[in-house]
């Protein structure tokens, strides 16, 4: 199916988007604790394997516990609502591919907008918060951007009841929060999986391993983050640590936008270069 100019456009700014993010220069030090953290890993010898099996499968069962069934069944429903303001004939998930390209991105930001609230909320409430929400922000963390990369491959006509999406979900989220160096090879190789990916397949027969050694950087910096907050805690303004929820909101809602941005772009490229090729 050809382009229309529109669709021309939106391949511009997504191509546009892709130089800037993947050219960004990383830093010494960022490299530097890259290579010491990997060093510090490759230490571990055989229990570093059992470490990264245990943890595929914690973020696994993280991301079937999101996409809990009734939870999905209220949300493609409100989904396809607001998909019939602009076409009746959308019953089913996939029928969001007939929308246009700013219909489909119209609909993602509203969703997205509220992702990101989330996240600057839950930040908040870790950093002005007791032992309870320290705990609870890294399980936190992962559900809101493992969700916001749920709605918006649904939005854009996927049905993560389909093993290939579900897998997909994953390896996106750990491509986009890799170290900055490492996430271009990554973003290719989730497109790679994409490009490959059967419709009508029962089971998923790609790489099944979803984290890798360098991602484990990511909840490393949770944690650098969490032991920062405990500090700032004590620094109160009228009792209450307003530098620590401030710090805690602004970490949590950088991520969040990252996640947001890199998997809008990821599903609008995938609806573009599918529309082309039917």
């Amino acid at each position: 199916m050809a382009w229309t100019v529109r669709d021309e456009q939106v391949w511009e700014e997504i191509e546009k988007w892709e130089g800037k993010h993947f050219s960004k220069q990383v830093t010494d030090f960022s490299l530097t604790a890259y290579k010491l953290f990997n060093s510090s890993l490759e230490s571990l010898g055989p229990m570093n394997e059992k470490l990264l099996a245990s943890l595929d499968d914690i973020i696994f069962h993280f991301h079937a516990i999101i996409q809990h069934r009734h939870f999905d069944e209220k949300k493609i429903a409100g989904l396809l609502s607001q998909a019939r303001i602009f076409r009746e004939d959308i019953y089913y998930i996939e029928d969001m591919k007939k929308l246009t390209i700013d219909q489909l991105r119209f609909i993602a930001e509203k969703q997205l907008a509220r992702q990101k609230a989330a996240a600057l909320f839950q930040g908040g409430a870790t950093g002005t918060g007791g032992l309870l929400f320290m705990l609870a922000d890294l399980p936190l963390m992962l559900a809101v951007n493992l969700r916001t990369i749920q709605l918006t491959a649904m939005n854009y006509g996927y049905d993560l009841r389909n093993p290939y999406e579900m897998m997909l979900v994953l390896k996106l989220f750990h491509a986009v929060s890799l170290p900055h160096h490492l996430q271009l090879e990554a973003w290719e190789e989730v497109f790679r999986e994409a490009e490959s990916s059967q419709v009508e397949a029962i089971f998923y027969d790609g790489k099944e391993d979803v984290t890798s050694k360098v991602w484990m950087q990511q909840p490393l910096k949770q944690t650098g983050k969490l032991l920062a907050l405990g500090l700032l805690r004590k620094k109160t303004v009228q009792g209450v640590p307003l530098l620590g929820a401030a710090v805690g909101a602004g970490v949590n809602y950088t991520f969040a936008r990252h996640v947001a941005e890199a998997s809008h772009i990821f599903y609008q490229k995938r609806y573009l270069l599918e529309k082309k090729n039917k």
